[in-house]
């Protein structure tokens, strides 16, 4: 019986949270960190299905992950709430209201063709999502370089090789990759010499 609930219980949990990553991406106008920020304010603040400290690992975790960083991060706020199945409703959820607006929008401009009054909201739309896209990725970097001089140190270059040097991302993710795994690999060895040398 208590399993039977429980069952249910985290069937209507999943449900819910389906439906509200829906109405995020479907009312959220601007891109991956937009729905981000706004999925942040419900799943932390307001509803608190998971901690800061995870959001911040989910969110970092999504961001190295290739592909769509939204999807990314519904798909590993799921599996960490309910699974594998989770992860793919909240994936579903996630990408549903892109194709509905896609076939809506496709569907409009064949029946009307030259409207100025969707060219000047689509010119609106795009710079009032590069302002709001400015302020959450501001936000985000505050927050997650932790106001260190170094982290911010190393970002600064990073722009700048990606920018001016014009260093693909992939290899600088791959050098990042090769110095934390020879980091730990160090603390990994220092860590056994001092059990060592206790024992």
């Amino acid at each position: 019986m208590r399993k039977q609930m429980h069952k249910q219980k985290k069937i209507y949990e999943t449900l819910n949270l389906f439906l509200l990553v829906f109405k995020t991406t479907t009312l959220t106008i601007g891109g991956g960190l937009i729905i981000i920020s706004e999925l942040k304010k419900i799943l932390v603040k307001k509803r608190k299905i998971i901690s800061k400290d995870d959001f911040n690992k989910i969110l970092a975790t999504s961001n190295v992950i290739p592909g769509v960083t939204a999807i990314n991060f519904v798909f590993l706020v799921g599996k960490k709430f309910g699974g594998f199945p989770c992860a793919l409703l909240l994936v579903v959820a996630g990408i549903l209201p892109s194709i509905i607006a896609i076939i809506l929008v496709f569907l409009y401009l064949n029946l009307v063709q030259d409207n100025i009054h969707v060219e000047k909201f689509l010119e609106g739309a795009k710079i009032s999502s590069i302002i709001i896209m400015s302020t959450v990725v501001l936000k985000f970097s505050k927050k997650m370089l932790n106001n260190s001089l170094i982290k911010w140190i190393i970002c600064f270059i990073v722009i700048f090789a990606i920018l001016k040097l014009k260093i693909k991302i992939s290899y600088i993710l791959i050098i990042f990759f090769l110095i934390y795994i020879f980091k730990y690999i160090t603390i990994k060895k220092i860590l056994s010499k001092e059990k060592k040398d206790i024992g």
